[in-house]
């Protein structure tokens, strides 16, 4: 089993694209040197080292960030735009460069393994510099609510030198930014600015007779006086607009100027991120062992066609498939078990669990996979082999799929590949899920062998091996 803690990182997106190794703790390091300042308090550079790398683990789990065709933990530094190793900044920080190494490895070491989840999974975890008194809410952003990035107000980050900015910008730098045209100026129209220039009044002629400026009134004649303006027949427009901000950044998640502040206080990592993030757990990255290489994997199985209501089929022999099916859960479930996984059934008996009940409890679980184990049955008794399905999209189910089918062909089942279906439960259980037709009953040569205990147990040990196998090349 590899360890994650050997990430290759691509720097392009050509299949032959430059390949640099990197242990995580070595890219974690190099991801806070680029995203936030080294001379912020240690428990701040702690926070932005378990931010970064939540970051990076999520982004191993996230299909679309791999490599076409790479296998292990290889992601694209797209990701990481920012990103440049830590021999880069050897001109930056001159004689300070080892003094920076140093506080980068104190505060990457002590926070060594640790991850930002939510429901036992690695978060979005979000950053912002300053977010000027409050940070936001997901959908405000996102668009979507996700229950951990909830607005906080924030009174830690008012002495950052981001607190309050401006920047200006002309008129036609914001026509060609936003795509847009401004009408055409015209000397007897009014433009109201609010608080400038507001309440004004003109003649028939259009000249100003009176105005309000900044909350004061003045008379046309003396406003064109004071500023020797040449007629009462004016009006206005900008040339540059000063834009006046609070804060720096989208606001969401954690504030690091307001960990800097929190850790100043004498706030640690710890209390700072649950500050910033709601209802989050710190946890260490589940390291598989040699002989537990599925450490920390949940999966549920699902025994399908149990008790009277069950609807199985009966092969020749009397071969009943409800019995065949549980058989095969439960030599599945030994060897994920040895294997270090946590593995629920949705049935141990011969009792019929309705397909609703096994989708609330696989939704319940929130396993890494649901795994429905079935047998095929058709008139044309001479078919056979197995076929697995997963719902369309779902790439991680047609990844086991596939490893499931080809690990089946080598105990003499024909591999009739993986395909997608609508089945009730690929559609409603919301992990990754497949359904695997292990054999034809129909078939009396498949029966007779899906009768022995000896086959399904094998059965059981090559779908367990496979989903090592997927765990091995997918770190989720």
């Amino acid at each position: 089993m590899k360890s994650i803690n050997q990430l290759f990182l691509y720097i392009d997106h050509l299949g032959e694209g430059k390949k640099i190794p990197r242990s995580l703790e070595a890219f974690v390091k190099e991801l806070v040197a680029c995203s936030m300042p080294l001379s912020f308090h240690i428990e701040a550079l702690k926070c932005q080292s378990i931010v970064m790398r939540t970051n990076v683990i999520r982004c191993l789990k996230n299909k679309e960030n791999k490599p076409k065709g790479a296998q292990g933990n290889s992601i694209w530094l797209d990701s990481f735009p920012q990103w440049r190793p830590l021999e880069a900044y050897q001109e930056l920080w001159g004689e300070h460069y080892e003094e920076k190494l140093q506080l980068l490895t104190t505060a990457v070491e002590s926070t060594q393994g640790e991850i930002l989840t939510f429901n036992d999974r690695p978060i979005d975890a979000r950053y912002h510099m300053v977010c000027g008194g409050a940070t936001e809410n997901s959908e405000n952003v996102m668009g979507n609510v996700i229950r951990y990035l909830r607005r906080v107000l924030c009174e830690y980050c008012q002495n950052s030198p981001y607190y309050e900015n401006y920047r200006d910008i002309s008129i036609g730098e914001v026509a060609s930014d936003l795509g847009i045209k401004f009408s055409r100026s015209d000397a007897k129209k009014n433009l109201t600015m609010e608080k400038i220039f507001d309440d004004i009044h003109r003649d028939e002629a259009g000249r100003v007779t009176r105005l309000r400026v900044a909350g004061r009134e003045f008379a046309g004649i003396d406003f064109m006086n004071r500023l020797g303006l040449e007629s009462t027949r004016f009006s206005w427009r900008p040339q540059v607009i000063r834009f006046l901000t609070q804060g720096k950044g989208d606001g969401l998640g954690l504030c690091q100027y307001g960990a800097e502040g929190m850790a100043k206080e004498g706030n640690n990592a710890e209390a700072i991120l649950k500050y910033y993030f709601t209802d989050v757990q710190i946890k260490k990255i589940p390291e598989p062992c040699i002989n537990k290489p599925l450490m920390g994997k949940v999966l549920v199985i699902d025994p399908a066609h149990g008790g009277n209501g069950g609807e199985g089929h009966v092969g020749p022999g009397g071969t009943q498939e409800a019995a065949v099916n549980l058989s095969i859960a439960l030599a599945l479930e030994s060897c994920l078990n040895a294997l270090g996984a946590t593995v629920y059934l949705t049935r141990r008996g011969d009792e019929d669990v309705p397909l609703i009940h096994r989708a609330a409890l696989a939704n319940e679980i929130n396993p890494h996979f649901f795994i429905s184990i079935h047998q095929n049955y058709l008139k044309n008794s001479t078919l056979s082999g197995c076929e697995v399905y997963y719902y369309r999209g779902d790439t991680a189910a047609k990844s086991l799929g596939e490893l499931i089918g080809t690990a089946l062909g080598k105990l003499e089942l024909l591999n009739r590949g993986a395909k997608t279906a609508e089945f009730f439960l690929l559609r409603d259980v919301k992990v990754s899920s497949i359904h695997i037709e292990v054999g034809y009953l129909s078939n009396v040569r498949e029966a007779a062998r899906l009768s022995q205990e000896s086959f399904r147990e094998a059965i059981g040990k090559a779908i367990g091996g496979a989903v090592a196998d997927y765990f091995e090349i997918n770190f989720v």
